[in-house]
């Protein structure tokens, strides 16, 4: 059975390879690592979260931890490399770089690279290569992470080159990236149980309406929103990734039944979950 490429060996934080990604045409998951991913050859067609994207020759993917990626299909010669990371080093790495870098990230995963953005990329993932190699390096985890961090500014250049936006740094501003982080980290680990925003504000000891403000400031978006897309994300995952039941589904997410979550899924789909199931089969 072809093992995931992206998974990480035991006792390290990071991994390096080739790979065409086939491992991901016969199933979808959420990531537990992270990856910047270069293809050199061919092109793919791929899904992440619930959004299509094309992957092709010269173009750089940054796939952010918990990202449930899938591969439709891919050309015969289709080739990438890529450098995994471990969320652990993705926090330390990313840490105090501002909450709007993970928006524009996220909207703009890939990148078409001109002929001296992929000579970059490509000497960026032979130096990452050698220090994966170098087993007796004290230090490598460190040089990893300063690594990282560089590919993080340097994809946070680019997408915002691409999306042409501006960002204000203010220090008034710290406090709503630093609340909108936990509101985050917080719907990742209550969304199958908790979907109502004054829960979130609650345990952020802020109200309703100032943590609706900063959700709305960072991403354009509803908190309210942002909880539901998790939800339907989840919805489709389990449909595409189990023959779990719709009623199984529902209890696990605790919904009261299996007619409130077909009402919920339709009212964001505008499908139900079986007909969903069976278009994707």
């Amino acid at each position: 059975m072809t093992q995931n490429p992206l998974r990480m060996v035991a006792d390290e934080q990071f991994s390096v390879g080739r790979s065409n990604l086939d491992f991901f045409e016969n199933q979808s998951g959420r990531l537990e690592t992270g990856a910047v991913i270069l293809c050199d050859k061919g092109k793919a067609s791929l899904v992440l979260d619930d959004t299509a994207y094309t992957l092709k020759r010269n173009s750089t993917l940054f796939l952010l931890p918990g990202t449930i990626l899938h591969c439709d299909s891919h050309s015969a010669d289709f080739e990438v490399r890529y450098f995994a990371f471990s969320a652990e080093l993705f926090a330390e790495a990313s840490y105090r770089i501002p909450i709007e870098f993970m928006r524009l990230l996220k909207s703009h995963p890939i990148q078409q690279l001109e002929a001296a953005g992929y000579k970059n990329i490509d000497m960026w993932l032979r130096i990452i290569d050698y220090t994966y190699r170098d087993k007796e390096n004290r230090f490598r985890n460190q040089i990893i992470k300063n690594r990282l961090q560089n590919a993080l500014l340097g994809a946070y250049d680019l997408a915002l080159r691409h999306a042409n936006e501006r960002l204000i740094h203010t220090e008034s501003n710290s406090r709503q990236q630093e609340i909108f982080t936990r509101f985050i980290k917080l719907i990742g680990t209550h969304y199958g149980e908790e979907r109502e925003v004054s829960y979130y504000a609650e345990q952020l000891c802020i109200s309703t309406r100032y943590l609706s403000t900063i959700v709305r400031n960072v991403t354009g978006n509803t908190a309210k929103g942002l909880i539901d897309h998790m939800v339907i994300v989840e919805i489709k995952n389990l449909l595409q990734t189990t023959d779990l039941s719709v009623q199984e589904i529902a209890y696990r997410l605790h919904f009261p039944d299996q007619s409130y979550l077909g009402r919920f899924f339709r009212k964001h789909t505008g499908q139900s979950p079986t007909h969903f199931r069976q278009k994707i089969k």
